[in-house]
């Protein structure tokens, strides 16, 4: 049965919507600002969440007698059955008062449920060079190449307890250049191979170290 959102996400005439591939399920999901955006790729980029939904449930509630709902950005489902109710906000709205009562509701809400509730700003969806990495590994990093070569740059990682791309280039001679980098960057995607993404822009001088479970991304 096809997903239904708690509210439509309707064309509007200022501002930014769109939607971005969700790459483990193959969903679209809707986004109402760029920030939006980037948490949904950085979800996808986490190990953890297997599915994520927008606009996943309306919040009835009471304020100053008058009734209101409050919709969430996003559900989130982990590997290991945990719920979240993620809000996406601006740091500069953050603290205002009507959005404070909001994460209020919404943490009362996921405790009935037994889920999760955060609020994500820029601080933890944009740190850095992060996003501009993932652009760019969400685009090469997802392209065709054969688990042979994956492999074989695997194994010669592994050799080394850290390298420089361009050096692990160098020790990778015989794969044509397009191959081998589609080949480092799925696995710096897959996670298999760590780097900073977040104070280095990905380049030929980024360093590279395999991975063990507990370097992996969470944003939960």
């Amino acid at each position: 049965m096809p997903y239904m959102p708690a509210r439509v996400i309707k064309p509007k005439r200022k501002g930014f919507r769109g939607k971005e591939p969700f790459l483990k399920t193959g969903e679209m999901i809707h986004w109402e600002s760029f920030l939006e955006r980037n948490f949904i790729r950085l979800a996808d980029f986490d190990i953890q969440v297997e599915e994520i939904f927008y606009q996943p449930v309306c919040i009835h509630y009471l304020l100053n007698g008058k009734k209101h709902k409050y919709f969430p950005d996003f559900k989130l489902i982990l590997k290991d059955g945990r719920v979240f109710i993620i809000e996406v906000k601006s740091l500069r709205f953050k603290n205002y008062p009507s959005n404070v009562i909001k994460y209020e509701v919404g943490r009362k809400f996921c405790e009935t449920q037994r889920w999760h509730y955060e609020v994500f700003t820029e601080e933890e969806i944009n740190p850095g060079y992060l996003q501009t990495n993932l652009s760019l590994l969400r685009h090469l990093g997802t392209q065709d190449v054969s688990d042979k070569i994956m492999d074989h740059v695997l194994e010669q990682l592994k050799q080394k307890t850290e390298i420089y791309l361009f050096k692990l280039r160098e020790s990778c001679e015989e794969i044509n250049e397009e191959s081998f980098y589609k080949a480092v960057y799925q696995l710096i995607y897959l996670q298999e191979i760590s780097t900073d993404l977040v104070n280095v822009k990905l380049s030929d001088d980024s360093v590279l170290r395999y991975s063990v479970e507990g370097e992996r991304s969470s944003c939960s």
